[in-house]
């Protein structure tokens, strides 16, 4: 009896390695199993001055690993975002029907894609504050 129990076990266990191999191949995640991200999520957080057609903006970002919680500001006017990072992309969650992904390159953050509004935007990008603030 306990051969018969063993020997279905194994069974078991091979059927259930074969279904996570396929699944795994097949790019289909178990139930609360998280994805590990291909890289590491680079560093933004600080304070970024707008360039070009943004030099009125000041984007102060905070971020722990890949989370990240941004005040976008515009003459003392504060828009509140959040996002995270996959690799050197911020992409900050829908805001309505806006939505934005930004690619950090040593101290540039550039906007490379953008809907509604911020769609003119896209191209645009804000350097790393030096001596902690931005001057206009």
């Amino acid at each position: 009896m306990f051969s018969t129990v063993r020997s279905l076990t194994a069974r078991a266990a091979v059927i259930a390695c074969a279904a996570a191999s396929s699944l795994a191949v097949a790019g289909v995640r178990p139930a609360g199993v998280e994805a590990v991200p291909a890289r590491a999520p680079v560093m933004v957080a600080g304070l970024w001055c707008g360039a070009g057609l943004l030099h009125n903006y000041v984007l102060d970002i905070a971020q722990e690993y890949q989370r990240v919680e941004a005040r976008l500001i515009k003459r003392g006017r504060v828009h509140e975002l959040t996002g995270h990072m996959e690799g050197p992309v911020l992409r900050a969650d829908p805001q309505r029907d806006h939505t934005m992904e930004l690619l950090a390159q040593g101290n540039e953050l550039r906007i490379i894609g953008a809907s509604g509004l911020l769609a003119l935007a896209k191209g645009q990008f804000f350097t790393r504050a030096v001596g902690g603030s931005c001057t206009h």
